[in-house]
């Protein structure tokens, strides 16, 4: 254990079902590094376990070899987690692939699916991540508002073309909007962006991601839109705001959004979606004491 630091100790279960990262900026750096026997996978899933975690979300599974994702799946099969999500594209995320109408990005596109399809098999997982870059590309103005509307609407209809073997899959393909304060230049920037297309492709296997803290960094008035949305959200991401931060830490009031998504009968995951405070065990417990607190007040 760093710095010498007494382990958080088991725990009853959350109100809400939360799941931690496996790895945010990369594989080696899964949310509880410090206070889990180790940052390989499965101990992190059992420290989740102990925790009172519902389950794991993992942006690099498919960077995984086969070997690895089996015994994730394993692990979690072992303790009552749930796979949450993980990127469809973990390698081409900032391409603009899946606006592409050429049938070179198409086949790559249906090439990335298979692969998703074979890994949430694999490990339990249904919701796979699609963002996407806009460019510029090489030799190519600025975007402008013609060019992203088009961009948007071509999203939509690769989204749509591969929707029915998703749902064959038993996957759902997760439009995430981005904040550009935080990635910036990417197609799918804001709450608007990324309900256009799901509501252009109209398919129950193409949902929103909704991300608080992006589309409160976006836009505000997070709550609301929360509301207005809620019939197009697969899945829920957290973090506090400004920046990506300890839920409880920030802007946000977590009991009354945790409250309303309660209401609306919501059993999915709610990722824990941002890094510790600081790189230690003792900014992970405090991470945890927030959370807990959080989860008190709902």
């Amino acid at each position: 254990m760093a710095g010498g630091l007494r382990s958080p100790g088991v725990s009853k279960a959350f109100v809400m079902r939360y799941a931690a990262h496996l790895g945010l900026r990369g594989p080696e750096q899964p949310l509880f590094r410090h206070s889990a026997r180790s940052a390989d996978p499965v101990d992190q899933i059992a420290f989740l376990a102990e925790q009172g975690f519902a389950g794991v979300q993992d942006n690099f599974l498919k960077l995984r070899p086969v070997a690895e994702q089996e015994r994730i799946g394993v692990a979690l099969a072992r303790y009552g987690l749930q796979m949450g999500s993980f990127n469809n594209n973990p390698l081409a995320w900032n391409r603009p692939l899946w606006s592409l109408a050429d049938p070179a990005a198409q086949a790559e596109l249906a090439r990335d699916l298979e692969d998703s399809i074979a890994a949430a098999a694999r490990t339990g997982g249904r919701h796979l991540t699609c963002v996407t870059g806009t460019g510029p590309r090489e030799g190519e103005p600025a975007p402008n508002a013609a060019r992203q509307g088009a961009e948007l609407r071509g999203m939509a209809e690769n989204l749509r073309r591969l929707a029915d073997r998703a749902a064959e899959g038993g996957c759902i393909l997760c439009v995430e909007p981005v904040a550009a304060a935080w990635i910036p230049g990417l197609l799918v920037a804001t709450l608007a962006d990324a309900l256009q297309v799901v509501r252009a492709v109209a398919h129950p296997a193409v949902k929103l991601l909704f991300d608080i803290a992006h589309v409160q960094t976006s836009e505000g008035d997070v709550l609301p839109r929360l509301r207005q949305c809620w019939s197009d959200v697969a899945l829920l991401q957290a973090a506090d705001t400004p920046g990506r931060r300890d839920l409880g830490s920030g802007e946000l009031d977590w009991p009354a959004i945790l409250r309303v998504v309660r209401e609306q009968g919501y059993a999915g995951l709610i990722e824990i979606e941002h890094l510790p405070a600081a790189d230690s065990a003792e900014a992970e417990h405090q991470l945890l004491r927030r959370l807990r607190a959080v989860d008190a007040a709902i």
